[in-house]
């Protein structure tokens, strides 16, 4: 006895369908994963209590005599599902079928097989309970070729024996055949990935792959080598819910990290993670020093809508359109959404390797700017920002190229947004008030200060506006600032230069020479220094030395140091000074306490050096006001001739001194700056 046959669509036109099948050749395994799922989709419909199975032979060309894994040429599954019953074999014979649509089934899987093989042979029994007291038991076999012809599958009755199908894929065809994976492992490594969420069910059947005598469990393979610390969670992107999974992959031969997405629990695209990732470019290792490589498969009825018919990808757009009004009102989910969120994901999963990782990175960074790139040094405070946008091993060329590029990222940004701020700078009556929207500024955009020649001079220019204001009379109190005003606009309070922009250090006001400088500390006590080592609290209100470029220990090369300077600033018009109390002896006690402590290197230890050798200097900015005057031509500081600054030579401390005046302090800086506001126009109210 044979069942009627369905009528189908495969009757016709089978070449034609063939033909405009995709399958790129790095696709090489994806006729064998439709037919191994079909084979776990058949166990799901089968009603039978038994222990379910499917057996994955692979069948390797014959006669080579000296290759250990001959070329695969096919593949054989077996199963114990339901078997190819009437509505399979009619979901088999009709194109697009939805027999298993809510599954995810595309119905074009089989046109995969004939794409890479040259015929399918299918062996199936299977059993129907009639209203008989017994259940009958049928059999059908055909072979599925170019030429298949449906009438040639009818089912014959047989005696009861093991429901189940086999499918045999014969005859692999270049160039798939050449991209298939030779060795059993790294076979059973891509089957284990691609079904990792079906793997990971309680309900999974047990899979075995055959190869050459040697018998292999996917199950146990996923379980070795995926199960230990598998993570899991989910996000949500616009009311779609996705949900992820992170696995730890200890298989030998796997190298890269990579993002999984995965519909109706089958791997669909692969990304590899260093690509937006640096830090995941090798093996990572575990607290016990085991490696692996890190897979997060993410999946979601989202990605199962969108899922081609193919399987080989998604109709996912990556970005919005350009084209004019596109995502004004488009809510459509872009896998760059996706991939985000899963990278978020990944990288919090494995925050514990990166952390470590990008330790390691920034001391080498750190050590690179020290000795080979110190004009990188403003923005080593940033590193935090991009040093995951670094190889876990750069070189020093690579790590040229991160400083160099993140350099210029900030002085685009710089460029788009620094004319604004100067513009509207310029406007404020107040120090405070610039001082914050530009140090905010700064912080954002630039890690250097102003970069480009007109906006530093521009910058300039406003500094010295707010600094004639700092020490300009309220019109309202009729009080001066107090001496914070002005110090803050020389260099900010209670803090190095390592912790502040190049751009907040105005030192060029008192003296362009400052600026060359190795290290500042502004109001800070010299025992709480690290680049410094002294038991004094004294708190300098600037604190500046140089290190010399390169020094030996020979007796004619002098010391280390090139310099120690202090300056002192005092309220503007104050006008209460006696001799033991003036800001000059204040500045000569601080340099004394100084020439007692220890400097250091770069590498904190500490310098032999005799102190008392180092050219220091004193700088006093006040008002010279007549208690003041008296105090310094009783120290025989030499004035100047419009009396507005006085100078000397302290020869028992050996200190160079110097007492300017706020007035004469900013009529010079506008002096030496005039050529530059003149060249750039920007002289209104000169």
């Amino acid at each position: 006895m044979t069942l009627p046959m369905s009528q189908g669509m495969l009757r016709t036109n089978l070449r034609g369908q063939i033909r405009q099948t995709p399958l790129p050749k790095w696709k090489a395994m994806l006729p064998l994963y439709e037919a191994v799922m079909n084979a776990f989709q058949a166990i799901q419909e089968s009603s039978a209590h038994t222990k379910h199975k499917i057996v994955i032979s692979v069948e390797r060309e014959t006669g080579l005599l000296v290759d250990e894994n001959p070329p695969i040429v096919g593949f054989e599954i077996s199963d114990t599902g339901v078997g190819f019953d009437d509505a399979n074999f009619d979901s088999f014979n009709t194109a697009f079928s939805d027999h298993k649509v809510d599954r995810g089934g595309k119905g074009l899987g089989r046109f995969m097989w004939l794409k890479a093989f040259d015929e399918v042979n299918i062996s199936s029994v299977f059993r129907e309970d009639d209203s008989a007291d017994e259940p009958t038991y049928w059999k059908r076999e055909f072979r599925f070729d170019v030429d298949y012809d449906p009438d040639m599958g009818s089912a014959t009755q047989i005696q009861p024996q093991p429901v189940g199908t086999t499918v045999r894929l014969s005859g692999f065809r270049s160039p798939y055949k050449q991209e298939c994976p030779a060795q059993l492992e790294q076979l059973a490594q891509r089957l284990a990935e691609h079904f990792i969420l079906v793997l990971m069910q309680a309900d999974c059947p047990d899979v075995e792959v055959h190869d050459q005598g040697t018998k292999t469990s996917l199950n146990d393979f996923f379980h070795d080598h995926f199960r230990d610390d598998t993570t899991s969670s989910s996000f949500d992107i616009g009311g779609s819910i996705f949900t992820i999974n992170g696995f730890r992959l200890t298989a030998p031969r796997a190298s890269k990290h990579r993002l999984i997405y995965a519909a109706n629990s089958r791997g669909v695209v692969t990304e590899m993670l260093d690509q937006f990732v640096p830090n995941l470019t090798g093996r990572l290792y575990d607290r016990s020093g085991k490696s692996f490589v890190y897979l997060a498969v993410v999946q979601g009825a989202y990605l199962n809508e969108k899922v081609n018919n193919y399987r080989t990808d998604f109709e996912i757009k990556e970005e919005i359109d350009d084209e004019i009004g596109f995502g004004l009102f488009n809510q459509e989910i872009r896998r760059s959404d996706i991939r985000k969120k899963s990278i978020e994901f990944a990288e919090n999963d494995l925050s514990e390797f990166i952390s470590g990782i990008n330790e390691a990175k920034k001391q080498k960074i750190i050590q690179y700017v020290r000795s080979d790139a110190p004009q990188y040094k403003p923005i080593v405070k940033y590193i935090d920002q991009f040093i995951g946008e670094i190889s876990p091993n750069p070189t020093k060329i690579d790590i040229e190229i991160a400083l160099h590029k993140e350099l210029h990222q900030r002085e685009i940004s710089l460029k788009k947004e620094g004319a604004k701020i100067l513009t509207e700078a310029s406007k404020l009556d107040d120090y405070e008030g610039y001082r914050q929207r530009l140090a905010g500024f700064m912080e954002k955009s630039n890690e250097l200060g102003v970069s480009a020649l007109a906006q530093y001079v521009a910058h300039r220019k406003i500094i010295l506006e707010l600094f004639e204001k700092a020490v300009s009379q309220e019109k309202k109190t009729e009080r001066y600032p107090l001496e914070e005003a002005v110090h803050k606009i020389i260099f900010p309070l209670r803090s190095t230069d390592k912790e502040t922009l190049y751009s907040q250090q105005n030192l060029w006001i008192i003296d362009e020479r400052l600026t060359y400088h190795s290290f500042v500390a502004s109001d800070k006590p010299l025992s709480g220094l690290e680049d410094f080592d002294s038991g004094s609290r004294k708190r300098p209100d600037l604190f500046i030395f140089d290190r010399k470029m390169a020094f030996t220990e020979g007796p004619d090369e002098g010391a280390p140091i090139n310099s120690i300077a202090v300056v002192e600033f005092k309220r503007p018009q104050r006008d209460d000074y006696s001799d033991p109390e003036n800001p000059l002896k204040q500045a000569l006690d601080q340099i004394n306490e100084i020439r007692r402590g220890q400097f250091k290197a770069e590498n904190g230890r500490p310098i032999p050096v005799a102190n008392d050798k180092i050219p220091a200097f004193a700088y006093v900015i006040c008002d010279v006001t007549p208690t003041l005057k008296e105090v310094l031509i009783e120290r025989d500081l030499n004035p100047t001739p419009d009396g507005l600054m006085f100078y000397g030579y302290h020869k028992n401390f050996g200190i160079y001194c110097e007492v300017i005046d706020y007035g004469k302090l900013l009529s010079d800086a506008k002096r030496r700056n005039r050529i530059f506001f003149e060249r750039l126009n920007i002289l209104s109210g000169e």
